[in-house]
C-alpha cells in the first residue's frame, strides 16, 4: 500500500489558536502536542502532520481545509 502524507502549510490568515484546535480537534492531538506542531509550521513554513493510506489522507486534507487551512497531499 502506497502511503500518502497531508502536508498543512503556513499562511498569513489562520490564527495560531485556530491551527493548534484544529490539529486537536482532527487529529486528536493534546494542547502541547497541537501548539508544537502548530510551532513548527511557522518557523519552517510547512509540517507532515499525518501519514496514511491515500483515502484516509483525501478525507483529512479536505477536512482540514474546511477549517481554512492550506492543506495538500503528497506521495510518502
Amino acid at each position: 500500500m502506497e502511503m500518502w502524507n497531508v502536508v498543512v502549510w503556513n499562511d498569513e490568515v489562520n490564527l495560531a489558536a485556530h491551527v493548534s484546535y484544529v490539529f486537536r480537534r482532527l487529529l486528536s492531538m493534546n494542547r502541547d502536542e497541537s501548539t508544537s506542531l502548530m510551532l513548527q509550521i511557522h518557523r519552517t513554513g510547512s509540517a507532515i502532520v499525518f501519514s496514511g493510506a491515500r483515502e484516509h489522507v483525501e478525507l483529512l486534507c479536505f477536512r482540514m481545509r474546511t477549517y481554512g487551512l492550506d492543506a495538500t497531499l503528497e506521495a510518502a
